[in-house]
């Protein structure tokens, strides 16, 4: 899931991380000390300051090179399906703090001061959104209800499929109605959104956990044990790149460096998945 597509790591945020580079056949070491976080929602670069933002169990965090994640605002915010459209445009759903006086669920929210506040935007108290993914103007969202929705103007809503077990969405950005999904079993299922809206299976593909597309629309997903796998546009032929240690969190893969989140940390990759250099680590 994420969703701009603009480079984002300078030399400088690469040196300042942690560790170096794993092959394929070694994942990276945890490093020390670890950051304590909650449960990571969502990542993914802001490409007007060109900052790393974490969105977790506990709220938004901004990594800045060679420091540690820093909570924004203060703000204890449960936030979910976390996505950066574009520059400071920051969307995302899930629950406010307990002292604060917000409909629960969120719904669809805003912010486009970085994450420092947040507005309303559609269905707060209504819909509890675990994953979102963007193609231009339209967007996805899959919410704990089991709905698959979607949206050209943040407002008005349709239903695409009810009652789906899922975990994560992925639309292709030239097929905008060709949207890709897992499922808590690990299934990944096509969905022709402009046909019968139906699920089928992808033959030949590995059970994944989190999926997303490259810009240059090629699809990456990692399973539940941390194996990094790449396949080409139409998802039929598959090639394992890396492992990263850990059960994974978050997968964004929408820039020339990827950037994966797992309970052991926060990790960059600038060969396309082949290796991983750990930014941060969590909780060990």
């Amino acid at each position: 899931m994420q969703k701009f597509v603009t480079p984002i790591f300078g030399p400088l945020l690469l040196a300042a991380a942690l560790t170096a580079g794993c092959s394929s056949s070694d994942a990276p070491t945890p490093a020390q000390p670890a950051v304590p976080m909650g449960h990571v929602h969502g990542i993914a670069q802001n490409p007007a300051d060109q900052l790393i933002y974490l969105a977790t169990h506990t709220g938004v965090y901004r990594l800045k090179p060679g420091q540690k994640p820093a909570l924004i605002a203060n703000r204890f915010q449960d936030t979910m399906a976390f996505t950066i459209v574009k520059a400071d445009d920051f969307l995302a759903s899930g629950h406010p703090a307990v002292d604060e006086d917000t409909p629960n669920p969120l719904g669809l929210i805003r912010s486009t001061d970085r994450a420092k506040s947040w507005r309303p935007v559609a269905l707060g108290g209504r819909s509890d959104f675990h994953a979102i993914d963007t193609a231009g103007p339209l967007l996805y969202a899959y919410g704990s209800d089991g709905r698959l929705m979607r949206t050209t103007d943040r407002r008005s809503w349709s239903t695409v499929l009810r009652g789906a077990d899922l975990i994560d969405i992925a639309t292709n950005p030239e097929q905008v109605d060709q949207v890709l999904v897992t499922t808590q079993a690990g299934e990944l299922l096509r969905l022709n959104v402009a046909g019968s809206p139906r699920l089928r299976p992808v033959s030949g593909a590995p059970q994944l956990t989190f999926i997303d597309r490259t810009t240059q629309g090629d699809v990456v997903g990692i399973d539940e044990s941390g194996r990094v796998f790449s396949a080409n546009q139409d998802a039929r032929s598959w090639t394992r790149l890396s492992s990263l240690p850990g059960v994974p969190e978050a997968l964004n893969v929408r820039s020339d460096t990827w950037l994966a989140a797992t309970e052991w940390g926060v990790y960059s990759s600038v060969d396309g998945g082949s290796s991983w250099q750990q930014l941060i680590s969590r909780n060990r």
